[in-house]
Formats: C-alpha cells, sequence, structure tokens
C-alpha cells in the first residue's frame, strides 16, 4: 500500500478530490514513522477538526489543514 492508500484509508485524503502528481510523489517520499504520524494525529484531533474549512476554502488538501 502507498502512504497515499495509507491517508486515504485514514480519511487525511479525499479520493473525489486527487492529488497533484507533484503530492502524490512528495506523500510517497514520506517515512513509514512520518504517515504512522500524521493518521495519529488525524484520529486524536478527530472528524470534526478536518472536515472544518480552512481560510482558502481548500479544505480537501491534507496540507492545509496540517499546517
Amino acid at each position: 500500500m502507498t502512504n497515499v492508500e495509507r491517508l486515504q484509508e485514514a480519511g487525511l485524503v479525499q479520493i473525489h478530490h486527487p492529488l497533484t502528481d507533484d503530492e502524490i510523489q512528495s506523500v510517497n517520499a514520506l517515512s513509514s514513522a512520518e504517515i504512522d504520524a500524521l493518521i495519529s494525529v488525524r484520529a486524536k484531533l478527530g472528524d470534526v477538526f478536518f472536515q472544518r474549512k480552512v481560510q482558502d476554502g481548500d479544505s480537501h488538501r491534507m496540507g492545509t489543514v496540517m499546517l
């Protein structure tokens, strides 16, 4: 399973908002420990946090929410 697939399964990357090729490459370059940390943060913060809109309205992008 790729890093992108793991993040999709965890609800951090939505399938109906596909990532760009550059984003896919960046995510897949992360270590397993980094992906585990993102998934852990997602689980601890919960659905409400990640469903909220951010200032630019681009809440489907994991990086936008995480920054």
